[in-house]
Parts: C-alpha cells; sequence; structure tokens
C-alpha cells in the first residue's frame, strides 16, 4: 500500500505515521538486538525483530528465547545482562523493564543506537506504581541516552514522554498474524441480535478489565430483551470470579477455527482494558468485520469514532453496550463492513517493512 509521507514537529520531537514509513525498503544489514521479556517477545514484536535480523536476548537473563525460563523481577540481573551482553550496533528495548537494561547497556556502549519500543501500559499506569520513583530517577538518563521511539500508538509515547523526554517518534502499528489475518478476513461482517454475543479475547489480567466488563454485562442482560451472554477468549479466565456468572463463557485457549467461529457469531466485539496500548485482538475484531468498542484507555481508540470510544468503566461500557444494541443490526453491519479498510494494510510483511525503515532513521 502506497501512501504519501507526511511530517510535522512537536517541540524537539520528530513524528511519522505508519504511511510515512511504508517505503518498501529493506533493513541494513546490522548487528541488531531485541531485549524482549517473558518467555518470548510479543508475536507482533517478534515480527519486527525478523524484519531487522535482530537478535532476541531476555532483558533480565540475556537468554535466547528457546534458552528462556521467563522473568527474573531483579534490577540486579537487568545490570548484569547489559554489563554481559556482546556488541551491538542497535538495541530495541520491548517495553519500560527491558528499557532499563538498554539504559545501562547504552552506559557501557554509547555508541550503540538504543530504540524503545513504545507498546505497554506502564507508562500510563505508573503514577499508580512504586516503580514510579525509579523512572523518576531514571528521566535525565532516559532524555540523554535514548535515541529514539517506535510505538505502536499515539497514546503510549504521549504516557511515556513525562519519564522519558522528548525523542524522536515513529509510529508502526503492530500486525495481525498472517493465520488469523487468513481467517478473519474471509469472515461476512456480521452483529446478530438474538443471541446477542459480546466478545472479548486476552490475558486474565486486571489491566484488561473484564471484571468491569463482566458486571456491565450483567447489567445490560438485565435490561434488555434479548439473550446475552459474554464470551471471553484466552487462558486463565475460567479461575476469575467472573467465570462463575450464568451470562459468561470462558472456553479457555481455542483453535483457530474456535477462534474465528467466536468471531464470526460475534455481535459486537469489546477490548475493556483499563489501560492497553494498541491490542490486536481489537484489531481482529475490526478486521472480522465484528462491531468494536473499546476503551479511552486503549490506544486502537484513535482507528474509531467517538460513539466506539468509552470510558474504561464499569458505567461506560454498559453505556456503550447500550448504544449498540440499540442500533439495527444492518446498521452496524454495515459499519463494522466499511471500517475493516482501518487494519486492512496491517499485515506483517507491511508492518515488518514499517519497522525495517522505521528503525533505519534511527540507527
Amino acid at each position: 500500500m502506497t501512501a504519501s509521507a507526511t511530517a510535522r514537529d512537536r517541540g524537539d520531537s520528530r513524528e511519522r505515521t505508519d504511511a510515512d514509513s511504508a517505503r518498501s525498503r529493506g533493513s541494513k544489514p546490522g548487528d541488531r538486538c531485541l531485549l524482549y521479556q517473558n518467555s518470548d517477545a510479543h508475536p507482533a514484536h517478534r515480527v519486527f525483530a525478523d524484519a531487522v535480523g535482530a537478535d532476541r536476548r531476555h532483558f533480565e537473563t540475556g537468554a535466547r528465547p528457546s534458552e528462556s525460563d521467563g522473568n527474573t523481577e531483579r534490577i540486579v540481573d537487568r545490570v548484569r545482562t547489559a554489563a554481559t551482553l556482546p556488541a551491538y550496533d542497535t538495541v530495541i528495548a520491548e517495553g519500560s523493564a527491558p528499557l532499563q537494561t538498554g539504559l545501562v547497556y547504552k552506559l557501557r556502549h554509547p555508541e550503540t543506537t538504543l530504540v524503545y519500543l513504545a507498546a505497554d501500559e506502564t507508562f500510563y499506569t505508573l503514577s499508580e506504581r512504586p516503580t514510579r520513583y525509579l523512572w523518576r530517577g531514571l528521566e535525565p538518563l532516559s532524555r540523554r541516552l535514548l535515541d529514539g521511539v517506535i510505538a505502536v500508538g499515539r497514546d503510549v509515547y504521549d504516557w511515556a514522554r513525562p519519564y522519558l523526554g522528548d525523542h524522536p517518534v515513529a509510529y508502526v502499528r503492530p500486525p495481525i498474524s498472517d493465520a488469523k489475518y487468513e481467517r478473519l478476513a474471509s469472515l461476512s461482517p456480521n452483529s446478530p441480535q438474538d443471541p446477542f454475543t459480546i466478545l472479548s479475547a486476552g490475558e486474565a489480567k486486571p489491566a484488561n478489565g473484564y471484571d468491569r466488563l463482566a458486571r456491565a454485562v450483567g447489567r445490560f442482560a438485565r435490561a434488555v430483551d434479548a439473550d446475552v451472554r459474554l464470551v471471553v477468549l484466552g487462558e486463565g479466565h475460567e479461575a476469575e470470579g467472573y467465570a462463575d456468572r450464568s451470562h459468561v463463557l470462558a472456553p479457555g485457549f481455542v483453535d483457530l477455527d474456535t477462534f474465528a467461529d467466536w468471531f464470526g457469531r460475534a455481535s459486537v466485539y469489546v477490548q475493556s482494558s483499563r489501560g492497553d496500548a494498541f491490542p490486536v485482538a481489537a484489531l481482529e475484531g475490526i478486521l472480522s468485520g465484528t462491531p468494536t468498542l473499546v476503551t479511552e484507555a486503549t490506544g486502537v481508540r484513535e482507528l474509531l469514532p467517538a460513539r466506539q470510544v468509552v470510558p474504561p468503566t464499569e458505567e461506560g461500557l454498559l453505556e456503550g453496550l447500550q448504544d449498540v444494541f440499540e442500533r439495527s443490526p444492518a446498521e452496524r453491519e454495515a459499519t463494522a463492513s466499511e471500517q475493516r479498510d482501518l487494519v486492512a494494510d496491517l499485515t506483517e510483511s507491511n508492518q515488518g517493512e514499517r519497522f525495517s525503515a522505521a528503525l533505519e532513521e534511527f540507527a
């Protein structure tokens, strides 16, 4: 997909959109590293790493994914890893915790280009975390040592700026995996009224707001004349209190066929996050032709009209569901069909090229 390049200045930072970075050029060979967290980088970030030939190393242990046991949550391990990693031309930090390792590494290797892959909600919720004091202490280092930011959406860099300062920034949205893209794009737009199926997908963690969503759906179900159900896909939900509610289904982790089938049967997809940089699941909802509702704390809101964006509260989710329900299925399907174009270019190959082009601007 070709788009004209545009740029604008804001303070000391340089901004580019996805379209600006959509030049069809490959990354230059180089010695690059992606500092990942958990057992491996997020699947979308693996696409980015592969596009630039980056070596993936755990930010606390230095291990490659095949050797990784996950996070240790020890700052001393981050410092040790920064001191023992080999020399790289470019280091990309996947999230705020790996950025701590990256900053220490940059102190030891000042010639290295350090880039923050801003794709987490940490800075959005930092005011509630004890680590805010650490980041306030690191802010002078971040301003001096960080060479650039590649953010998956505008919100996530806005959240980070008070703690990192102004830096050159490029925006590259996460890709939808090839397998899911093919299946979801083949679905016909749909939004049945009865049963009215509210679908969400993601980890069973507080930041995703499923407790609030379940309460909102319970109130919604009592207020409307329809069979209402909430389907939450992903691991861990069956152990949560909301899974026992009569209107909630928690199938767990499902295979691709079942995953696509639920999107094909959904009346609305809801991203109920309390803080989420740019969740791929919401992009998948849009691609599937399902009406999609997100909270104001979800980066995907920048793609959607105001009526599809609600406060990240039980009341906000309830009002959003009522608004969707009150529209006719035909109106919902027409809107969802039009909105598929918003994510039609978010393939692995396109976003890998865009990430590569963005990184070349810093490296």
